[in-house]
């Protein structure tokens, strides 16, 4: 089976996000803030202020996912660090029906280059997010619990992943099902639970 990518693209709120509180609070704050204390000081170590922002940045966006790729074992988790296996076998359905997310509880990363980590709210109960936008959201369900992701081309990507999926079904359920019995091998297997 071909690999398929589906970009995880950022989605307007995101990009705002992202390119306002991100990088022009997040960096040009500080960065203007050190330019303004040199010119007073006069001690130009001090333009190394906003480092620590710019590295906080660059790791963000390393954990932020970047793509979802359908390969032969499942749906690869594409980040720039860390990408995660998702196998088909864990997977028991999908579907794009809208929910409500993130909540309380939250462990991960919200808002900056998208959202990713394990939520918890009422209505939905545990799930993991790797999304770059909320309008695009297709939701896994797997063995672990749901799992948010949002494909470009959502439709398409739901698509070619029921396709794998059932191209799969027979021989996951011919795997786990008992081998066949003949008569003489039933008779031998009810002699040996007795």
């Amino acid at each position: 089976m071909a690999r398929l990518s589906f970009p995880a693209v950022l989605g307007r709120r995101q990009r705002l996000l992202t390119g306002i509180l991100g990088i022009g609070v997040g960096f040009g704050g500080p960065f203007l803030l050190s330019v303004a204390m040199v010119a007073t000081s006069g001690d130009p170590s001090l333009l190394m202020l906003p480092l620590p922002f710019l590295g906080a940045l660059w790791l963000m966006q390393g954990l932020a996912p970047q793509a979802y790729t359908l390969e032969a074992d499942g749906i690869r988790l594409e980040r720039r660090w860390r990408s995660r296996l998702l196998p088909y076998t864990a997977i028991l359905g999908h579907d794009r029906a809208p929910r409500t997310l993130g909540g309380i509880g939250a462990i991960g990363l919200n808002g900056l280059f998208g959202s990713h980590g394990w939520r918890w709210n009422p209505r939905t109960g545990w799930h993991y997010l790797a999304i770059a936008n909320t309008s695009e959201l297709v939701w896994l369900r797997t063995t672990a619990g749901l799992v948010v992701i949002s494909p470009s081309r959502p439709e398409e990507f739901i698509a070619r992943l029921r396709a794998r999926l059932s191209a799969l079904s027979p021989r996951s359920t011919a795997a786990r099902a008992p081998a066949a019995r003949g008569p003489a091998s039933a008779a031998r297997a009810e002699e040996s639970d007795t």
